[in-house]
């Protein structure tokens, strides 16, 4: 593994099994197939850059909520399938309409956020494909660890908006996590400043740890709360 500042370049084995833990652990997460601390992101919040946060959950500690069951409920008509990764004009197609319908910016391309053309990808990669019927309707990539799992790009149709399948493709990361025995989910970043990412702590808060960049190690969510990490942010 080679480094540069706050990112790591896959060498010949790559980043799997107990080495994406261990990075995972340490503060760092995927983009394309490289790994990067949350000291890589500032995020504009009331035009003041605003760092960003690393949670991840203990999946067997996560009680069931009766908002989960609702959108379990929902969903219950649609067919899931789990796979190796792959990117298709069926799935480019899909995040191109989830694009055009959000309000913050992203890749052009399903394959751009998550591909390098001059390496091959360093990650066991696996992902979910969400149906009505034949019609692909949500999308959800995910990394697979040793005894981790890390949530990376999920995407819908924005027509099926009301069936909270952004939520749904995290919980049924979690339970892929819970049926294959891996301790951990990592759901990715959250900010102090904003509330777009929020979305992340539904599972359970109490089942949820946070990094704290400074002394790299992990504390109970609720311990800190949104508004201890803002006073946090402003020693980053």
């Amino acid at each position: 593994m080679t480094h540069e500042e706050n990112f790591l370049f896959p060498d010949v084995n790559g980043f799997k099994g107990k080495v994406l833990d261990d990075h995972l652990a340490a503060g760092f997460y995927r983009i394309q197939y490289f790994m990067f601390t949350t000291h890589a992101i500032l995020l504009e919040a009331d035009n003041d850059p605003m760092p960003v946060f690393w949670l991840r959950t203990w999946v067997k500690k996560i009680k069931p909520t009766k908002s989960a069951s609702a959108i379990i409920a929902k969903c219950k008509a649609f067919t899931i399938h789990f796979k190796h990764v792959t990117i298709t004009t069926e799935t480019e197609a899909l995040y191109d309409l989830y694009k055009d319908h959000i309000d913050f910016s992203v890749s052009d391309s399903c394959s751009s956020y998550l591909e390098n053309i001059f390496i091959d990808n360093p990650f066991t990669s696996c992902m979910i494909e969400i149906r009505d019927g034949d019609k692909l309707i949500a999308v959800g990539y995910f990394d697979l660890g040793e005894n981790a799992l890390a949530g990376i790009l999920n995407f819908y149709h924005p027509h099926y908006k009301k069936y909270s399948l952004g939520k749904y493709l995290i919980l049924l990361k979690i339970n892929y996590a819970l049926q294959n025995n891996i301790a951990l989910y990592y759901s990715g970043y959250m900010s102090s400043a904003i509330t777009k990412f929020d979305y992340k702590i539904f599972p359970d808060i109490t089942a949820m740890e946070v990094f704290l960049p400074i002394e790299k190690k992990w504390l109970p969510y609720v311990s800190m709360g949104k508004e201890g990490l803002k006073e946090y942010a402003k020693r980053l």
